[in-house]
């Protein structure tokens, strides 16, 4: 049975390119699920300060009116 595999090198189960290649096809994908949860902590970190900051300024705002009538 002929190869159909350009190369001279068969790929199969039990073969350590074979291995090989589902090893850093893993390792790829666990980089980018790492990276993915890293930058969706960061947006979120972001936002949760965002809101923070506006709700101190609209509290610093209102404090103000406050004085100002009283």
């Amino acid at each position: 049975m002929k190869s159909t595999y350009p190369n001279t090198i068969e790929r199969g189960i039990l073969t350590s390119a074979y291995k090989r290649e589902i090893r850093e096809n893993i390792s790829e994908s666990k980089r980018a699920t790492l990276s993915k949860i890293k930058s969706i902590i960061e947006n979120h970190h972001a936002k949760v300060q965002s809101e923070t900051g506006t709700i101190l300024q609209v509290s610093l705002f209102a404090f103000a009116v406050i004085l100002m009538i009283a």
